[in-house]
């Protein structure tokens, strides 16, 4: 079983094409996606999307909306987080990559601790985006003392943040860049990380693999991921599938 734990098919640059990538991902072997739907204008997209049997999803508000987020947007969420498809809360995080983003760092933070609080009442696991925020994040971790279950998405921090982050309960996201040239501190990482502590995901249409790189992402590209994750385990590829599906279920309660 191959599962794209973090996928973004409700974007735009779906719209020609969408039913033929969820079915080039099938034919592939993927047999699960979960959509990430981290924006309030594609929350009932996501939704409608999720009816399909093999499709799940996730809601959730990104950081760099932080300064456009309502009381009805926390009351919607809370709604649609009782949806029998509904797996997480997420992406939710902290995001310090741009200029004008340290500008609203307070309010980040406010964002993501109300939804973190929300993930708790309603038990679900948390799909964390950090994006040069790491030892932040995890000072909230820390200092709120959150029953820690989720995902770094996107992993991109040191082997101590990993390991910091991995302690505290979560897994960590590894998608299409540990396939570049320049990945030799991630590949460090899942290196030295157990493999019962990593997912595979896409983040289609984003970062796509090195063979693809320049292209749109899409879910069937995870099969380069899983390779190189393989090669880094030297394991199988049919064992890391296994494996990284088996992480999936048992994170996102699905078996």
């Amino acid at each position: 079983m191959i599962i794209d734990t973090h996928a973004h098919i409700t974007d735009v640059k779906f719209d020609a094409d969408r039913e033929v990538v969820v079915q080039r991902a099938f034919d592939v072997g993927v047999k699960k996606i979960f959509e990430i739907a981290c924006e309030t204008c594609y929350w009932d997209k996501a939704l409608e999307l999720s009816k399909s049997d093999d499709i799940f999803v996730s809601f959730g508000i990104h950081p760099n909306n932080a300064s456009k987020t309502s009381r009805e947007n926390f009351n919607r969420l809370e709604t649609l987080l009782q949806d029998k498809k509904c797996i997480a809360v997420g992406e939710i995080g902290l995001d310090y990559h741009y200029d004008s983003s340290l500008q609203n760092i307070n309010s980040q933070k406010e964002l993501f601790i109300k939804q973190f609080e929300i993930a708790v009442k309603y038990g679900k696991p948390v799909i964390i985006h950090c994006r040069d925020a790491y030892d932040d994040m995890i000072g909230i971790f820390k200092e709120y003392k959150f029953a820690s279950k989720g995902v770094i998405h996107c992993f991109s921090g040191s082997l101590k943040q990993a390991e910091i982050f991995i302690e505290m309960g979560f897994l960590l996201g590894i998608g299409g860049t540990l396939t570049y040239k320049k990945s030799d501190n991630l590949k460090q990482v899942v290196f030295k990380t157990p493999i019962s502590t990593l997912l595979s995901e896409t983040d289609c249409p984003y970062l796509a693999p090195q063979k693809y790189r320049g292209q749109r992402n899409e879910p069937s590209y995870i099969i380069e991921t899983l390779r190189e994750i393989a090669g880094i385990k030297k394991i199988s590829f049919s064992e890391t599938t296994q494996i990284m599906a088996q992480n999936a279920l048992k994170l996102f309660g699905l078996y």
